[in-house]
């Protein structure tokens, strides 16, 4: 009895496996889908239908617009021209005293301790910048666009803020803040990539270089290397970790206090970094019918829909769609190009 049993289960093992293997051997490539419009010229406004003559497990649209191009959703590094952006105030103190806030580029800092920070390579770039606060005040000033296009050839850049803050028997030193710092790339084609956009991604630390021992000592309200906001509520001076903005270098009221080099530091960054250009899944399953769908090209704001978008001006646009058939076990894939020309 039991070694009739162990037969069955062995032929149903068999069975099992061969149509398993059936199955695999069926999957093909969708060597025969196709996209049709009935024209390849349109006018802005105009619904543009895709008609798709077969039904692949899966179609990827790529409009052809900024950031959504076929040719480069594998790319992710370009030179273009990153450009920098912040925000500071400037408080406290007398204004005829030369107490400065500094910005400055390394492409070889190692470490964020002392010792790393001298000996790195600085680039002083401070006067590319002539929208500094000329007041003491609690509002911002937002700076120039800064080109950084002469950096592109390092791997990585840091930057910084610089405070060098000098000794007054009479007056305090100077209060700074600063916020909301984007960091772009700007490419030829028109598109761009951020690469600071936020307090988090930008990854501050800061470093003191003269007075972090006195007591009451002020520095940059972030970490040093080593700290965190989530591991640490307060930095190796005692002072409240930010893990947002605005950033503050505080030295306090008193008068007499010892001069300051304190410095405030990005993470590296590589400036030809790019996004990757992406598709829109327009189809994701195996069964049910998908003949095509519509799209309007439109350079005016409209009503979104299931597979509606709008471009933002007319032009040429190379659209492309790959479809593919897929299961757990390997995947087979098709791409087809169309050219379509949008007039006003």
């Amino acid at each position: 009895m039991k070694k009739k049993y162990l037969n069955i289960g062995l032929s149903i093992a068999v069975v099992a496996t061969m149509t398993a293997c059936t199955k695999y051997d069926a999957l093909v490539a969708p060597d025969d889908f196709q996209v049709t419009t009935e024209k390849t010229t349109y006018k802005v406004g105009d619904s543009v239908i895709f008609n798709f003559n077969t039904g692949p497990n899966q179609i990827t649209f790529y409009s052809g617009e900024m950031g959504k191009r076929y040719e480069n959703r594998e790319r992710t590094m370009m030179a273009g021209n990153p450009k920098l952006v912040f925000q500071t105030s400037m408080q406290q103190g007398l204004l005829a005293n030369p107490d400065s806030l500094q910005l400055l580029v390394s492409t070889n800092l190692r470490g964020y301790d002392s010792a790393n920070i001298v000996n790195a390579t600085w680039t002083n770039i401070t006067s590319r910048n002539t929208k500094w606060p000329t007041t003491l005040a609690t509002t911002y000033v937002t700076s120039d666009s800064i080109s950084l296009a002469d950096f592109n050839d390092a791997s990585s850049v840091h930057i910084a803020f610089r405070v060098k803050n000098n000794k007054y028997a009479t007056s305090a030193q100077r209060k700074w803040n600063v916020q909301n710092l984007n960091l772009t790339n700007f490419l030829p084609d028109g598109t761009n990539s951020f690469l600071f956009n936020n307090f988090a991604n930008t990854g501050w630390v800061q470093a003191s270089l003269k007075n972090n021992s006195t007591p009451g000592f002020m520095a940059w309200n972030v970490g040093e290397g080593g700290f965190s906001s989530s591991n640490n509520s307060v930095n190796s001076h005692g002072i409240t970790i930010r893990s947002a903005y605005p950033i503050t270098f505080d030295p306090g009221t008193a008068t007499n206090v010892d001069e300051n080099d304190d410095w405030l530091i990005t993470s590296p960054v590589d400036l030809k970094t790019v996004r990757r250009d992406v598709g829109v899944t327009i189809k994701n399953d195996i069964n049910g019918a998908f003949n095509g769908f519509t799209y309007v090209y439109n350079n005016e704001p409209g009503i979104y829909a299931k597979y509606l978008y709008f471009f933002r001006t007319p032009g040429v646009y190379n659209v492309t769609f790959v479809a593919g058939n897929y299961n757990n076990d390997k995947q087979h894939q098709v791409v087809k190009h169309l050219q379509l020309t949008i007039t006003p």
